[in-house]
């Protein structure tokens, strides 16, 4: 549920057939929109139903008298009739003053930040057509949620930006080699670039879960890195041979990167038997990136080695 708050800012405000006129606008607009391809909005409730339904039980219920009175005064007395009669369905869509209104949008269950632009598109909507005296503000969980995890992704992917540029010169300082240091992003970022794409390949979402997979994996891939191509660095430099490097490097470091490549995706996979989807696809993901840092490791950093 999307709750739209008007707030008229004066007592009875809203009893007013011109916002009335325009809630009720508005409500038609929002039952005919769609949040995106596909994904329709659903029931529209608001005190404009309530302010209609009583309309239209006072005439004899004439289907034409479904509709909002043209005198204020007659707004106001039906409605004081309605609070008199013991109905208690005001207050879920009106405070008691009638000051503030509120309108519940009923809409499907999307990813959460497909909602952000929907309810900015919708809030200016209200904005505009209600006027700068009536102050709109989105509530209830869908709000809350949709700008939560919309914050979450904006930080983190800017957390990914800031390690990117603190690890490279740190890689190259560690290694001693500007030109090595540099090569040795590529099997840093690899398996995150892998894990992107089959989650793009299978439809899986990008949330708060899942986006913490980067930030573990580029912390191992970096630590096994660094072991691999200091090891290598200092093998080449004892016997200037590539393959001997190599080797001697592989038959060391390799096996203790193997050692805890298994222990680390073991531990992770144990989150594919949870019942929830996000610790699913989080130890699933986390699993098979760690063991794309190892392979990628093993294979590919020799190449890059022989080629700088």
């Amino acid at each position: 549920v999307l709750e739209i708050v008007a707030d008229t800012g004066v007592e009875n405000g809203v009893q007013s057939k011109e916002v009335l006129g325009t809630l009720d606008a508005l409500g038609g607009e929002l039952s005919e929109s769609e949040i995106r391809p596909g994904a329709s909005v659903g029931k529209v409730l608001s005190i404009v139903d309530i302010v209609k339904e009583i309309n239209q039980a006072l005439n004899s219920n004439d289907p034409d008298a479904y509709r909002i009175p043209e005198d204020n005064k007659l707004i106001a007395q039906e409605l004081l009739l309605f609070e008199s009669s013991g109905a208690d369905d005001l207050d879920t869509v009106v405070d008691s003053q009638f000051q503030t209104a509120r309108m519940s949008i009923r809409v499907p269950y999307l990813d959460p930040i497909a909602y952000v632009p929907y309810i900015e598109r919708t809030l200016a909507n209200f904005r505009e057509r209600l006027g700068p005296d009536i102050e709109v503000q989105a509530t209830g969980f869908l709000p809350v949620m949709s700008m939560t995890i919309n914050a979450v992704i904006v930080s983190m992917t800017r957390s990914y930006v800031l390690a990117l540029l603190i690890i490279t010169p740190l890689m190259i300082l560690f290694i001693g080699s500007f030109r090595i240091g540099l090569v040795s992003m590529i099997p840093n970022l690899a398996p995150i670039i892998i894990t992107l794409g089959i989650m793009g390949w299978t439809g899986i979402i990008l949330d708060a879960f899942t986006l913490m997979i980067g930030g573990i994996a580029i912390g191992l891939a970096v630590d096994d890195t660094i072991h691999y191509m200091h090891n290598f660095r200092r093998g080449f430099q004892e016997t200037g041979d590539i393959r001997r490097a190599n080797a001697e490097t592989l038959r060391t470091t390799g096996h203790a990167l193997l050692v805890t490549s298994i222990v680390l995706s073991a531990g992770f996979f144990i989150f594919t038997f949870a019942e929830m989807n996000n610790l699913y696809y989080f130890g699933l993901l986390t699993s098979i990136t760690i063991a794309n840092a190892f392979l990628i490791d093993l294979l590919v950093s020799p190449a890059l080695m022989a080629l700088t």
